[in-house]
């Protein structure tokens, strides 16, 4: 859950809409350690990077200060080059109340930026074992 702060609203209390990409994004770091039980050094140590390709943000409505943002996070995978997460951030008093939708595709690159074009071996490990137990989380490609 998201309390917006102080420093990110206007004059008329509301959040501004560069924000809610901050907010995916941290939302699909917190997926990837939570979720596939992967931390950024495990990331680091397996030499896997992963630079945005395309990101497509879709808003419905503003975030006022008094609002509490959810951040629903989904995982769209293949066994090659890509992966795609997909954001729905909605309010927490009355989840039909969406403000926002995003789709961030994320390629696997080494730390050169070398284009793998399948997904590194350890991580597809965790991403499949993540997917036995948590397939709510994850979008059939």
């Amino acid at each position: 859950m998201i309390k917006p702060r102080f420093s990110e609203i206007d004059s008329l209390s509301i959040v501004h809409h560069s924000r809610f990409i901050l907010w995916a994004e941290e939302a699909n770091f917190n997926f990837v350690e939570r979720v596939l039980n992967v931390s950024r050094k495990d990331l680091f140590d397996m030499d896997i990077y992963n630079p945005i390709q395309k990101l497509e943000f879709k808003y419905k409505n503003h975030v006022v200060w008094e609002d509490e943002v959810l951040v629903r996070t989904r995982m769209e995978y293949s066994q090659f080059a890509f992966f795609t997460m997909h954001n729905l951030l909605c309010c927490r008093r009355n989840q039909k109340k969406i403000f926002a939708e995003s789709k961030v595709r994320l390629l696997y690159t080494n730390k050169q930026l070398d284009l793998r074009l399948l997904v590194p071996e350890g991580f597809f490990e965790k991403i499949t074992e993540a997917e036995l137990k948590y397939p709510q989380y994850f979008i059939k490609h």
